[in-house]
């Protein structure tokens, strides 16, 4: 016997609707799909094997320690960038790339965000950005002409 319990566990979380209508027409559904698979409640309920649970599951490791002030985890970091308005993001895109690529290859990574390294950075894609800029309208302004 086969029983779908993936439409079973969505059926039985309907059962706790504010709306008792719903409830009930859920568990009436929930029981209906046991008889049209010929199963019982105690089927369902009881298993053969025991389960283990997925170690990577529960098992996330070590606790990530915390960081000094001034230190952020660099998916963090890209959370934070994000949350600025899109003019700034676009304004300063190349350090928009850095940030997504350092967050993806490393997002557990600390950075220092008052430091020199990451200014640095920063700076010298700010700099990219102006150029880029500045390079588009001087190609808008005269050279469409």
């Amino acid at each position: 016997m086969d029983i779908d319990r993936t439409l079973l566990a969505k059926l039985l979380s309907m059962t706790d609707s504010t709306h008792d209508a719903e409830a009930l027409a859920a568990i009436r559904k929930a029981n209906q799909l046991l008889r049209f698979q010929a199963a019982t409640w105690s089927d369902v309920l009881q298993t053969s094997e025991p389960e283990t649970p997925d170690p990577v599951a529960y098992d996330a490791g070590p606790a990530p320690a915390e960081l000094p002030p001034g230190y952020q985890r660099a998916a963090q970091y890209r959370d934070v960038f994000l949350s600025e308005s899109i003019i700034l993001r676009l304004l300063a895109f190349p350090f928009w790339i850095f940030v997504e690529v350092l967050a993806a290859l490393a997002p557990e990574m600390p950075l220092n965000t008052r430091g020199k390294p990451l200014s640095l950075v920063f700076a010298l894609c700010m700099l990219l950005s102006v150029a880029v800029w500045l390079g588009a309208a001087y190609y808008l302004v005269f050279a469409l002409d």
